[in-house]
């Protein structure tokens, strides 16, 4: 059996950048989890939930955190390395595909 290797492609701009916003964009999710976990585990404090439920829901908070900054970091590599890459594919984007993003979080309208 012979294996055809296929060239390897780098993803364009936009595509680590959409990355980059999906990653954001999970990792606000997670922290959003977080928020409601702790919320449902405050509110078992002081009825007749076992004590083990709270911080169970509290430890599932911390994981959801520590995921969310991993997200970030993630995104942050990405933008990193779309910052070190962008002038250096050899020709330029095709005409209305290249969004230029600077700023993380920013607004990007209707792709979000």
């Amino acid at each position: 059996m012979v294996t055809e290797l296929l060239p390897r492609t780098m993803p364009s701009p936009v595509e680590i950048l959409d990355r980059a916003v999906a990653l954001r964009t999970d990792a606000d999710l997670l922290d959003g989890y977080a928020r409601r976990l702790l919320t449902t585990a405050r509110a078992l404090t002081g009825t007749a939930a076992p004590e083990s439920s709270r911080r169970a829901l509290e430890r599932q908070a911390a994981a959801c955190r520590v995921a969310a900054r991993r997200l970030r970091t993630a995104a942050d590599a990405l933008l990193a390395h779309r910052r070190t890459t962008a002038g250096k594919r050899g020709s330029p984007p095709a005409a209305g595909r290249y969004e230029p993003w600077a700023v993380p979080g920013e607004d990007r309208g209707a792709r979000g």
